[in-house]
Formats: C-alpha cells, sequence, structure tokens
C-alpha cells in the first residue's frame, strides 16, 4: 500500500514559531533574520522523512481571506497579528521545501486544511495510506480506515496518532462528527460562534443521542429548559459554524498525486539553504548522513611511518582525541603544504627524528588551529612544537566571537566545507571510537589543509576590520604565554584538601542533624521537594510558591524567611557548605595529576568581551566572599618559595572614566582618592569627609551598576532603598558625571546602526539583541552595549599586562613562573631570591600595560598560600 504523508504548513510553522518563542529562543542566521520556526519545522520534517515515505506535500493556506469569510465575515477576526518575526519565515518555508525538493500546494480563496482533505479523500479512494500532521483538530473529521490524523504534542516533537478506534475512544463519536461538535461548541481560535452556552460536554450529549446539528435543528422541541432555549434561539447559528468548520473535499484543482512522490534532495542547494540561514546543526546531520558526500570528501593521504625532511612553512594539526588536553590521548599528527601532505601515528612521530626536527625548528613556520591546546597535548607526550605563527581559532575569534568553537563550524565562516566534524570520525558519547587508521589521517589531514588555505583569508579579514594587531600582538602571544601557564599548573597540597573534606563533612553532619530536630524528623536536605514540605507545610512557613514539582526553595525566598525561623540559616549554610565539598574539595582532589598540581584550560575562544575563563576545574570560580569558600585557597600553595599575586584595583571603572572623559573621576582615580567616597560626596552633596558608610556603599553600588546599566530597580534591591530613591541616586549621578551619560547613549546609537561596539584595541562584540522588536531583548542588547566595551576593554588590558610581564621576566631572566590569571588578578610562583624583583617587575607591567588617561593601579601581595595572599 502506498503512503502519502500531507503536512498542514501553516499550523506547524506557527507551532514551531510559539513553541520556541515563548522560551525567549528567538533562533537568528547571521544577519539577523529570524529563523525559529522554520527551524523547527525542519527538525519535525525531518524526523518524517525517517520514515521513508513514497509520497510527501505540504498544505499552505493562500492569503487571508477564504470562502468561509464570505459566509461569516469575522471568521477567524478575533486573531492577533502575525509577528514580524514570524511573517518574515512564510516565505523562508517555502524555500526550504523547494530546496528540499518537497511539493507544497496553495490555492486562492481555500485554506491548506480544504487541499489537504480534497487530495486525502481522492488518495484514499485510490488506496493509499494518508498520514495527515497537524496541530488543528478540526483535521480529525477527515479520519477513516485509509486517512490518519498525528497531532502535535510539546511543540512539535511529538505526535499522537489519531485512528477511527482513537477518536471513538476519545470523544464516543466518529470521525465526520468533528464537524458537528464544533457547529455546537464552537472553536475560538478561529472565531467560530457555536452555540452560546454549550461547551464540549453538552455538544457530546446532545450529538450522542441527535448524530447531527441538522438531525438536532428538525428535533428542537424535544430540547427542556433554558439550554434548549439556547439551543432553538442559536440553532441557526450552530448551521453555521458546522457549514464554516466543514473541510472542503472538492477543491477545484488538478490532482497527480505522482507529482507528489518524494525523490530526495539536492545535497548542494539544500546545504546552501542551511548555511545562509545558520542552521548549522541541520547542515552537520545531513553531511553525516550523506554517503554521496563523504565520498566527494575523499583527499589523497599519505600515511606514513617516517616522516621526511620538511623544511616549507607547514600547517600542523596534532589530533588531540579527548576535550581535556592534558590527559587525552594524540590519535596522530598531519602536515600539510603547497606541496606534501602526510599523516604520521603518535607512536611513529615519537620515534621520528625528521618529525622532531620540523615541529621543533624556529626557523620553519607552522600554522594551527587552537594552538595552545596542540603545544600542550605534544608537551605531554614529550614533543616541543616550536614557531606556530598562525591560529585558525584565534583568527576567527576576533572576526566573530559567537562561531562555535569547532573546526568545521569555522571553516563555514569562510564558505570552505571539506573538512570533517569530529562525531562524524570519531562519534559521540558511549559510541565515541578511534576509527581505522586511514579514517583518522584523512579527517586530519583535511584540517591542515582548511587551515593552510584559509590562513590568508582570514588575515586579509583582520587587516580589512582593522583586527589584525589585536591579533598578532595581543592574542598569539597570550596563547603562548597561557600553554605555559596550564602545562606548569597549580600546586595543590593534598593534605590540605583532606583536612577541609574532614572539617567540612563534620559541619555538615552537625548542621543536619540540627535541621532534622528544628524540623521534627528526617528529611533529604538536598531535595528541594521535601525541603518545600517541611518548610511550608510542616512548619507553616508563609510565601509559599508552589510550581509543578513543588514549593520553590530558592534562595531569594529562602532569604526572606531568615527572621521568621531558624531552620532557614542552617539551611543555607548547609547548601553553601554542600556546595563547596563536593564541588571543590572533593572535585578539585580528582583534578590533581600526579605532579601534584592542577592544571587548568583556559579557554581563549569562548567568551563575547575577550575575557578569559577556565574549565577542568574552573579556577575562576572558586568562591572567595564566604570565609568557608576562601579557606579552599589555602591548598593552593607555591612549588617554589612564595605565591605573588597582583590585582587590578577598580580597572572597569578606571576604563569607564577614560572612555567617557570624566575628568572629575579621572584627577580622583590620579590622586589616589578612594573613588566611592568621592562619588558619594558628589552624589550626596557633603564633604568627602563626612560621607558616612552608608552613604560609601550605596555610590559603590550605583558606580559598578552604571557599567552593567543597572535598572533603579536593580539598585534599590541590591542597596535596599525604595525604587524612587534609587532612581534619585542614578539622577544625581549623570547630573554630576555626564559624560558617561554621553558615553553610554553614543554606545547604544553607534550599536543600533552598527550591530557592533568595540574596546579600546578594536575587539567588537556583536549585539543583534539592539535592533529586535521585543522590549525586554532590545533592553538587554542596550546593557550589552553599554557594560562591552568597558568589560571587553578590561579583558584586554589583563592581556596585555601579562605580555609585557612575560617579556619583562624573560628579560631579567627569572625562574619564577606566572601560573594563575584569575579575572583582573595574576598569580606566580615565585623564588624567595627574586621576590623583591618580581614584585618590582609586575608592578611595573600591569601599571604600563596601555597608556590611558587614568593611571592603572595594581596591588601586590605574598604569601606561602593562595588564602593568605591579601
Amino acid at each position: 500500500m502506498k503512503e502519502l504523508v500531507m503536512i498542514d504548513g501553516n499550523s506547524l510553522l506557527y507551532r514551531a514559531y510559539y513553541a520556541t518563542a515563548a522560551m525567549g529562543n528567538l533562533m537568528v542566521n547571521k544577519d539577523g533574520v529570524p529563523t525559529n520556526a522554520v527551524y523547527g519545522f525542519a527538525n519535525m520534517l525531518e524526523s518524517i522523512l525517517k520514515g521513508n515515505p513514497e509520497y510527501l506535500v505540504v498544505a499552505f493556506d493562500y492569503g487571508k481571506k477564504t470562502f468561509r469569510n464570505d459566509l461569516f465575515e469575522v471568521y477567524k477576526g478575533t486573531r492577533s497579528a502575525t509577528p514580524d518575526e514570524l511573517a518574515c519565515q512564510f516565505s523562508m518555508i517555502r524555500e526550504y521545501l523547494t530546496a528540499h525538493g518537497i511539493r507544497y500546494q496553495e490555492i486562492e480563496g481555500y485554506e491548506g486544511d480544504d487541499i489537504i482533505g480534497t487530495v486525502a479523500v481522492k488518495a484514499s479512494k485510490q488506496r493509499f495510506k494518508v498520514s495527515i500532521v497537524t496541530s488543528d483538530k478540526d483535521m480529525l473529521q477527515l479520519v477513516d480506515d485509509n486517512i490518519s490524523v498525528y497531532l502535535t504534542k510539546k511543540g512539535v516533537g511529538e505526535l499522537e496518532k489519531i485512528t477511527p478506534a482513537k477518536f471513538k475512544e476519545i470523544y464516543g463519536l466518529i470521525p465526520d462528527q468533528m464537524r458537528d461538535l464544533k457547529g455546537l461548541m464552537g472553536d475560538k481560535s478561529d472565531n467560530i460562534p457555536g452555540i452560546p452556552g454549550v461547551g464540549e460536554k453538552t455538544a457530546l450529549k446532545l450529538l450522542k443521542e441527535y448524530h447531527t446539528v441538522e438531525n438536532l435543528s428538525e428535533h428542537l422541541d424535544d430540547l427542556k429548559g433554558k439550554m434548549g432555549e439556547k439551543i432553538r434561539d442559536n440553532i441557526d447559528q450552530g448551521l453555521l459554524s458546522k457549514r464554516i468548520a466543514t473541510i472542503i473535499k472538492d477543491v477545484p484543482m488538478e490532482i497527480d498525486l505522482e507529482e507528489y512522490r518524494y525523490q530526495g534532495h539536492d545535497y548542494n542547494e539544500l546545504a546552501e539553504f542551511y548555511r545562509r540561514y545558520s542552521m548549522n546543526s541541520l547542515l552537520k546531520r545531513m553531511s553525516l548522513n550523506n554517503e554521496e558526500v563523504q565520498a566527494e570528501k575523499a583527499v589523497d593521504v599519505k600515511i606514513v611511518t617516517q616522516l621526511p625532511i620538511i623544511k616549507r612553512d607547514s600547517s600542523l594539526v596534532v589530533g588531540v582525541y579527548d576535550t581535556n588536553y592534558h590527559r587525552s590521548m594524540i590519535v596522530g599528527f598531519a602536515v600539510y603544504n603547497d606541496s606534501e601532505a602526510y599523516f604520521i601515528g603518535t607512536e611513529d612521530a615519537l620515534n621520528c627524528t625528521n618529525f622532531k626536527n620540523f615541529i621543533s625548528d624556529k626557523k620553519i613556520e607552522k600554522y594551527g588551529y587552537d594552538i595552545k591546546k596542540s603545544i600542550n597535548a605534544a608537551k605531554w607526550h614529550g614533543l616541543e612544537i616550536e614557531n606556530y605563527v598562525f591560529d585558525l581559532q584565534l583568527a576567527s575569534y576576533i572576526l566573530n566571537p559567537s562561531l562555535k568553537d569547532e573546526i568545521r563550524s569555522v571553516c563555514e565562516y569562510y564558505e570552505y566545507y571539506d573538512v570533517f566534524y569530529d562525531e562524524e570520525v570519531y562519534g559521540k558519547g558511549a559510541k565515541k571510537k578511534v576509527p581505522e587508521t586511514s579514517r583518522v589521517a584523512e579527517h586530519l589531514i583535511k584540517q591542515a589543509k582548511a587551515i593552510y588555505i584559509l590562513k590568508d583569508q582570514a588575515i586579509e579579514k583582520l587587516n580589512n576590520e582593522n583586527q589584525f594587531e589585536l591579533y598578532k600582538d595581543v592574542e598569539m602571544p597570550v596563547a603562548k604565554i597561557l600553554a605555559r601557564m596550564e602545562f606548569q599548573g597549580a600546586k595543590v597540597d593534598s593534605v590540605v584538601l583532606k583536612q577541609l573534606e574532614e572539617q567540612f563533612g563534620r559541619e555538615i553532619n552537625i548542621l543536619e542533624k540540627e535541621i532534622h530536630t528544628l524540623a521534627n524528623r528526617e528529611f533529604n536536605i538536598a531535595s528541594p521537594k521535601q525541603l518545600g514540605e517541611v518548610l511550608f507545610e510542616d512548619l507553616g512557613l508563609p510565601n509559599g510558591k508552589k510550581t509543578k514539582t513543588g514549593y520553590s526553595t530558592s534562595v531569594d525566598i529562602l532569604n526572606k524567611l531568615k527572621d521568621i525561623h531558624p531552620i532557614i540559616d542552617k539551611v543555607l549554610k548547609y547548601r553553601t557548605l554542600s556546595k563547596l565539598y563536593s564541588t571543590y574539595i572533593i572535585g578539585l582532589q580528582d583534578q590533581v595529576f600526579i605532579d601534584g598540581k592542577i592544571h587548568t584550560i583556559y579557554n581563549q575562544a569562548l567568551t563575547q568581551t575577550g575575557r578569559l575563563s577556565s574549565t577542568d576545574p574552573n579556577l575562576q570560580n572558586i568562591p572567595v566572599k564566604t570565609p568557608e569558600g576562601k579557606l579552599i585557597r589555602k591548598a593552593f600553595v607555591p612549588e617554589y618559595d612564595y605565591l605573588v599575586s597582583f590585582d587590578y584595583s577598580q580597572i572597569e571603572l578606571r576604563v569607564l572614566a577614560h572612555l567617557a572623559g570624566v575628568k572629575s573621576l579621572i584627577k580622583a582615580f590620579n590622586e589616589d582618592k578612594d573613588i566611592h567616597r568621592h562619588t558619594a560626596s558628589e552624589i550626596f552633596r557633603v564633604p568627602e569627609e563626612q560621607v558616612d558608610s552608608t552613604m560609601r556603599r550605596n555610590a559603590k553600588a550605583v558606580n559598578f551598576g552604571i557599567i552593567y546599566g543597572m535598572s533603579d530597580f536593580g539598585l534599590a534591591e541590591q542597596v535596599g532603598v525604595s525604587v524612587g530613591e534609587a532612581r534619585e541616586f542614578i539622577k544625581r549621578y549623570f547630573e554630576n558625571y555626564p559624560e558617561i551619560k554621553l558615553y553610554m547613549d553614543s554606545n547604544i546609537d553607534f550599536c543600533k546602526k552598527n550591530g557592533y561596539v568595540t574596546t579600546m584595541l578594536n575587539r567588537k562584540r556583536f549585539i543583534r539583541e539592539i535592533n529586535e522588536k521585543n522590549y525586554m531583548r532590545q533592553e538587554f542588547g542596550k546593557r550589552l552595549a553599554m557594560n562591552s566595551p568597558i568589560q571587553g576593554s578590561a579583558a584586554d588590558i589583563i592581556k596585555v599586562a601579562m605580555i609585557k610581564v612575560d617579556e619583562l621576566l624573560k628579560k631579567h631572566q627569572l625562574k619564577s613562573k606566572m601560573i594563575l590569571q584569575v579575572h583582573d588578578e595574576l598569580i606566580f610562583d615565585v623564588y624567595q631570591e627574586e621576590l623583591q624583583e618580581v614584585m618590582e617587575i609586575v608592578a611595573k607591567g600591569m601599571t604600563t600595560a596601555i597608556k590611558m588617561d587614568v593611571e592603572l593601579k595594581a596591588e601586590g601581595s605574598y604569601a606561602v598560600n593562595w588564602y593568605e595572599l591579601k
């Protein structure tokens, strides 16, 4: 039996749009064009295609007016206007279907439902099995022995099959009576009136007795009471409603079912559509499943056990298998230049003199992708790579910091596609494994070739955007410094961690017993559900907010209850200690290498602002605001004699004062005044010596809040004043520092016009949200436009400082090492005999990193562990 799948295009496109838009997930392509509805529709369609349907067609409404509007002028009249973000996707969905080789139909004066009804009935008569995919229950009237309707559930992710038997089970009727059901009860979504006062329950009861609206109209005198009166008064409206709800099965159209036969898509045409609209996951999935494309990707691969002598500048790819390259195996190496392409396995590379000479030759330039990873992965295997001069990852990150950090995705940015995804080669999850050598070799050589080919294009783009200096003079040197820092590692005293484990374990056990005593029963404190029941039911505490999974026990909720019951403070402390215990005290012990150190990974190409982050473990997230959290830093000790720390003082405020040209702030900073006391004096109009601690605290909140675009409501929450008072603080702030208001407004205007903002070193952050129609998204975009140049410039400054300090350490031939970067702080492992010199060098490097109107200030200290550093 042949199978025809019919898709209700309008219904599913709307459904896909609202399923994602409701969660704030308005996907856009690189040009800012909304794509979420088409993306959701495409995902659903790809699932349908897995069933290999022989025949497939999508039906659309044609315009907004149909014969139903002639019958009932306000048909669908209550529907709100189609959002602009969805309207623009109707032409896009037709592009998608054409690229996919899928037929679609639309006929003036009729809805897609009518096309589906007409075609489905004809196909059913020709012994086709018909499957209709829709979110519209009107379609259920078409169900028969050969026609099934699949209703969408949970967006468009799940489908429920409706057959005659299933319909009978749900409604107790036959499918054709769906028209009568709608005639009686109406349909608010389509503005079909039905009979006033008749709901589904009453309508079903009437239809089980009278079967149709027409038959009901012939027995009006049998109806009793007020309901009978309503039906008699409105039966004509019920008959009209049924007529409106009836799907036409004889639309005047030529039907050749063979035209709906699905014969597959043209890979290049569909791939181009996915690229144009930035649907990378769909492109990736299509690439994984396309055998023809895999065959086209094949390249000549020279697998060698002994590399010949190479003297030409070449791309060098290190095949790192796992995410944590400090622990990962290497599956091989690839070398590519204009005349040579080689793959050599790891064991062979370790025993190949020519290979080791090539990678360590400082005269031969190498090009790579994520050179920090390559350098360190090789180093853990005893191989030293010298003279990496180009990094495709970093170049591309500067050009577009939103790019996904995977070489295939980065290559697509340059419209270069002859590279595999790692998943294609290794698989993922439990199925991940190293394939045969020829497959690995092809994979790595394709990467090496792409890097070699795209180098000049990337550099040209950087020059065109005036960003080459940022790449060459900042990011590339920092990559090599970070590689050394990671490999050097930070020494950890495991004895201290064990002591903390015992200490925290004891305190957690004591708290657990105290909480159970206060609750008058034992329960799982870590379970929000059980905790909520104890607090709001057993103890009867107020303000319990119940969700689907139970009462909310968020920090905000608990903080409001602290003064009501002593159990709250203990629960909050229990949570704090448990988090520190599991994530840091136990977690860090698992991260200590055999050398007694932690070797973190710095993410240089991740954040939108240029800030560094770290993972495996995240050393930048070790808590310092609580005494208990700060204790964890006791475990970080010097390998040599001392840890030295230098931390920029109020770097973002200094950057703001410089960028906005705020003369009074610049003067205050350069006179080394207490900047928050100075600001309080200005805002509250009192001499600095009369500023009290509350005034200073409020001024500090405004100073930092302004940087992040904080609203009056947000400031009020933070400092504990009314919204009106907070609004007055902000007003006075801008009255005293009008340059800041002008600067912030100019950033917003520039961003609206250009789509991005820049840092002092011309790092760009693209902010598409600022031109969106959604108010909340637009406000978020404005805050990013105000903050990103400040935060990004601060990130640039500490990177330049790292370079200057590193150069000075080398110049003075010091053995002490830079080992950690945490936000605005640099930490060094220092020999005692070099301590004074290192302190002077670091202070000099950090305070002279970049020339600004505001002097940079870095505060230094030294100690025998991180905890004791000031």
